[in-house]
């Protein structure tokens, strides 16, 4: 079998947004499937827990931290084709260092 990790980064407005996409040439998952893979202790069919184990709370996990981040994980699959996970999670964009407005030193030592 074979798996790819690929890492984006997009720049939308004041927001970065990094992307993460885990791709495989495994089993596949079947379209009817592919939305309650994501519930609690849901796994593709009873047949995947006997032959790769696992607990089915992987991906639950996985999509609530992506939706406290305030991002998203969609699945596109295909039976016998291999699973694609994408996620996207935002961050705010940091500023460069000539963006940065910097204090005279007269008012920063007068803080104390």
């Amino acid at each position: 079998g074979e798996i790819t990790l690929r890492v984006t980064t997009n720049a939308i407005e004041d927001t970065l947004w990094y992307g993460f996409q885990v791709s495989d040439n495994g089993i596949g998952i079947e379209r009817e499937k592919l939305q309650s893979i994501f519930e609690a202790f849901n796994q593709a069919n009873s047949s995947v827990a006997r032959e790769y184990g696992g607990t089915g709370l992987g991906l639950a996990i996985t999509k609530r931290f992506c939706q406290m981040l305030g991002g998203t994980i969609s699945l596109e699959s295909k039976v016998g084709g291999g699973s694609t996970f994408s996620v996207h999670i935002p961050s705010a964009r940091a500023l460069s260092i000539e963006e940065h407005e910097y204090f005279d030193k007269q008012q920063v030592s007068n803080l104390s």
